[in-house]
């Protein structure tokens, strides 16, 4: 069963959010970085739960212009209130579009990176000076490190392939496939044996807590295709998905529910709040928000 339910409350933009994140940290929890068509603004972003008057309290806290429209955001464990306009960094090597960077925990000292020129690169966090690079057989779609062990890095292939890689050793540690094509992929934190893809006609999720891990193929909106998804950070089984053309989904992948469901006229990106139930959708001029506790 499909619920369709009105945001908790919004942020209006001065012009159209392309994407969005929330920091993964826990110092950081309440900053939302949004990108816009030439620049990055962060907002300090309250909820009521954590309000004294149980309300929510946004502030746009700084903002920096960018030279190309972003793609992709992701927080630094070095990023406060006080030190992100200093800790914002651009990644440059790259000889096409990147789709995707991410930062490993929360003492990690690496960046990695992956797009359309089919390579994986990691990085010095502090220097950017680039430590390895990892070939694909087809565009990097998205990277992410395990949420527990930072020498451990997924990147998602077009193609469908799931790869996770050591990068101390350099080698891959575990090769999965899912039907492409394979536009977004991510890890559970709530439960770090899970793996979930998006698909043509859903997800795929994987269980690779042991040698041979086992796939389950969950149907989003009827066989839908996803084009992109997030899972919850806080909640273990929520996963967040966007199909064509705009709508986004809120489904509890272990009993099939969707406690939301919302057709937009656009999405630009979307990010779950580091350990409330939350999820920030971008929609044209606009930052929505909605709580997912109905589950």
């Amino acid at each position: 069963m499909e619920v369709s339910v009105d945001p908790a409350f919004s942020v209006d933009t001065r012009a159209c959010v392309h994407t969005v994140e929330f920091s993964p940290f826990e110092w950081s929890r309440g900053l939302l970085a949004v990108g816009l068509p030439n620049s990055i603004v962060v907002y300090s972003i309250k909820l009521k739960e954590e309000s004294d008057d149980s309300n929510e309290e946004c502030e746009q806290v700084w903002e920096w212009h960018v030279s190309s429209q972003p793609v992709t955001v992701a927080w630094s464990p070095a990023a406060t209130l006080r030190s992100a306009p200093r800790c914002l960094q651009e990644l440059m090597s790259h000889s096409d579009c990147v789709n995707s960077v991410a930062y490993n925990g929360e003492n990690g000292n690496l960046a990695a990176s992956t797009g359309d020129d089919l390579t994986l690169r990691v990085w010095d966090r502090s220097t950017l000076a680039p430590l390895i690079k990892f070939l694909l057989t087809s565009p990097g779609m998205t990277v992410t490190f395990h949420p527990e062990d930072g020498d451990l890095l997924m990147v998602g292939e077009k193609s469908g392939v799931v790869r996770v890689y050591s990068v101390g050793s350099g080698c891959a540690t575990l090769s999965l496939r899912s039907s492409g094509p394979l536009l977004s992929a991510d890890w559970s934190i709530p439960n770090p044996s899970l793996l979930v893809a998006a698909g043509a006609k859903g997800i795929t999720v994987w269980n690779v807590s042991s040698p041979q891990p086992r796939s389950e193929n969950v149907e989003i909106g009827g066989g839908e295709k996803v084009l992109n998804l997030s899972v919850c950070r806080s909640t273990p089984g929520l996963v967040a998905t966007l199909s064509p053309p705009h709508t986004i989904r809120v489904s509890h992948i272990h009993t099939n529910k969707v406690p939301v469901a919302v057709h937009l006229k656009v999405v630009g990106g979307m990010s779950w709040h580091q350990h409330l139930p939350y999820l920030a959708v971008g929609s044209d001029r606009r930052v929505l928000f909605w709580k997912v506790d109905n589950i």
